[in-house]
């Protein structure tokens, strides 16, 4: 039997999106910013998907820019805002649990004459509410905190957070990652009061290469691409309609089976916490409540996460030992270290991320695979 419990990292495209695909490809080729029919009709599916993903974050249509995914959202939306308003100040605030995406970007900007501001977090990954009030000042330009963490699953209270940075200066700009939030957890931008959010299509069985960014009207935006004036010049470049399709589609299957299956992700990872129970020197550190249903993050002490994983694959299982786009060259896993874990903890975490796709007998053959190799290795180690 294979699993595939890296859900967090990317998803198999559902099979309608797959099946769909190459009817549209055949048939809606045309350049959107061609006046012909084709390019009419491509123009059409182009408005079709921007409305679906509007409709799901509670916002306008105009308001949706596609990206090449969530990377280039986080760059749009961070850069792009920082420059815009930076004669209002130069002062960024954000935690330092965020994507790499992010943080990166963060490091630029901060190379760039940018000051920029951690706020901690505690041992759950809840952030310090008044650290974070005392932070936000009148030089702040712009508040990024993410909404789900892609690592333990971690819920942030960004409404919370925007209320706290708009009521100490109101002309903050606040953005949020919600790359592993969309379709899973409330996304509606306004009921957040977020002015910018960044989500992609590959984590909703969608193809990869495609993500979009809210920019509530009347926030002004930099491009940093530059080229022609597709969706208003901000994000410029003939756009990726068999990606733009994929994602309106996934949206589309994805709420079905939600609907048919409300509790399945909570199902899944229900019953792999209580199998995890009966296991010993197992730390969870992603408790089912607070955290986001699709992601599970779990330490077996003295194993590292790598040896684990390379296990599990021998087993049949697939999971990760974090983001996909840092874990190459990583020794231990910097969110659990920036949550205050013990670095046993961080050096032997595994994430296992689900989606509509799993079953819950594949839980089942986990927690036996798991048992064995954890005897098999700690025997090893004896």
């Amino acid at each position: 039997m294979n699993v595939y419990f890296d859900n967090a990292a990317t998803t198999r495209p559902f099979d309608e999106v797959i099946e769909q695909l190459s009817k549209f490809l055949l048939d809606i080729y045309g350049n959107p910013s061609s006046l012909h029919r084709l390019g009419v009709e491509a123009e059409r599916s182009l408005k079709e998907a921007k409305e679906a993903i509007a409709k799901k974050l509670g916002s306008n249509a105009d308001e949706i820019y596609f990206t090449s995914g969530g990377t280039e959202a986080n760059n749009l939306a961070l850069i792009g805002c920082a420059f815009a308003y930076q004669k209002r100040g130069k002062r960024i605030v954000s935690t330092p649990v965020e994507h790499p995406s992010v943080i990166s970007t963060l490091e630029y900007l901060e190379r760039n004459g940018f000051e920029i501001q951690y706020v901690p977090v505690d041992a759950e990954g809840n952030v310090d509410f008044d650290q974070f009030e005392k932070l936000v000042d009148q030089n702040t330009i712009l508040v990024s905190v993410m909404l789900v963490n892609n690592e333990t699953g971690h819920i942030f209270d960004v409404k919370k957070l925007s209320e706290i940075a708009k009521k100490k200066n109101p002309n903050v700009i606040v953005h949020t990652d919600a790359v592993q939030a969309f379709m899973k957890e409330k996304t509606n931008v306004k009921e957040l009061n977020v002015d910018l959010m960044s989500i992609s299509g590959h984590k909703i069985h969608a193809l990869k290469g495609i993500g979009a960014l809210y920019i509530r009207k009347g926030i002004n935006i930099q491009p940093i691409i530059f080229g022609g004036q597709q969706q208003k010049g901000i994000r410029p470049g003939t756009e990726n309609m068999p990606g733009i399709f994929s994602f309106a589609k996934a949206i589309e299957v994805y709420e079905k089976l939600k609907a048919s299956e409300p509790d399945k992700l909570r199902n899944i990872k229900q019953r792999f916490i209580e199998g995890l129970s009966a296991v010993d020197s197992v730390v969870i550190n992603s408790p089912l409540d607070k955290t986001s249903d699709a992601i599970l993050n779990v330490s077996f002490l003295g194993i590292k996460s790598e040896v684990f994983l390379h296990t599990l694959e021998g087993y049949g299982i697939f999971a990760s030992s974090g983001s996909a786009c840092s874990s190459k060259g990583r020794t231990y896993n910097k969110v659990l270290h920036s949550m205050g874990k013990g670095r046993e903890i961080a050096e032997s975490s595994i994430r296992f991320s689900f989606s509509y796709l799993n079953q819950i007998e594949e839980v089942d053959y986990t927690l036996e695979c798991i048992e064995k190799a954890l005897r098999f290795l700690r025997k090893i180690k004896k």
